[in-house]
């Protein structure tokens, strides 16, 4: 196993899902500075972007979020951080699939460019 490899699974302190581990290889891949497994205030996200003031949080949620009472439960708290400040990227999938983790790896990329343009522009 590669050293580049190693380096993404040091940040992944949880037990991460294969989309985790794939969407952090494809981000150390691209020199996006990230972390994985934030605990922030009431809860932990998958993974966490510093952009000044208002900080990117990212959850990865499979299937077993998709339940009533998690959803409930994922809702609450993300809400909450949403009223702290926080920008909140929720992206769902059923099962694992090269296809499926380039379109969540994409919706990344688009919140990431998004909050630099508004950056920028603001």
């Amino acid at each position: 196993m590669s050293g580049q490899r190693s380096d993404w699974r040091e940040r992944l302190h949880a037990n991460p899902s294969r989309m985790e581990q794939e969407l952090a290889f494809r981000l150390q891949s691209d020199q996006i500075c990230y972390r994985t497994q934030v605990e922030i205030p009431v809860t932990t996200a998958d993974f966490y972007f510093t952009l000044g003031s208002r900080p990117l949080v990212v959850f990865v949620d499979g299937s077993v979020h998709l339940g009533k009472t998690q959803m409930v439960k994922d809702e609450e708290l993300r809400a909450l951080l949403r009223k702290r400040g926080y920008q909140v990227l929720e992206l769902y999938y059923e099962r694992y699939s090269d296809r499926k983790r380039d379109e969540l790896y994409g919706q990344i990329l688009d919140a990431l460019r998004m909050q630099q343009l508004i950056r920028t522009n603001g």
